[in-house]
């Protein structure tokens, strides 16, 4: 099997993409390069369940602190409003929260996983 075809076998999309170009199309100038835009995280739906517990926390504000996929999150219900620590680089399986309701600790997942200390409070 050529390395083309392997790399197919992993991402059949690929073909698709590169067989779906109508033979008189002509790129043009500036076509390849990123867009000018730039992507700001607003709220997040969804909370991790199904292979962790005991990982949603009130922090000293009443805030309800959690996580989901790389994100901690800290949602203030009477605004409706998220922060979000974002230093994770894999899915996050572990939260405690320190008995003063300021520090979190989150573990993530992954070769090299990492361990995170916060603070939810000052975000």
């Amino acid at each position: 099997m050529d390395e083309g075809d392997q790399f197919m076998a992993v991402k059949p999309w690929l073909g698709v993409v590169k067989n779906s170009v109508p033979s008189s199309y002509k790129p043009f100038k500036g076509e390849a390069d990123p867009p000018d835009a730039n992507l700001e995280l607003e709220y997040i739906h969804g909370y991790r369940t199904h292979d962790t517990r005991n990982n949603l926390r009130y922090n000293q504000n009443g805030d309800i602190v959690y996580h989901t996929a790389a994100v901690g999150i800290v949602l203030n219900q009477a605004h409706n409003t998220q922060q979000f620590f974002l230093e994770h680089c894999d899915d996050i399986t572990a939260l405690a929260m320190h008995p003063s309701g300021v520090y979190v600790a989150t573990g993530e997942i992954g070769r090299n996983p990492l361990i995170c200390v916060w603070n939810c409070a000052t975000m």
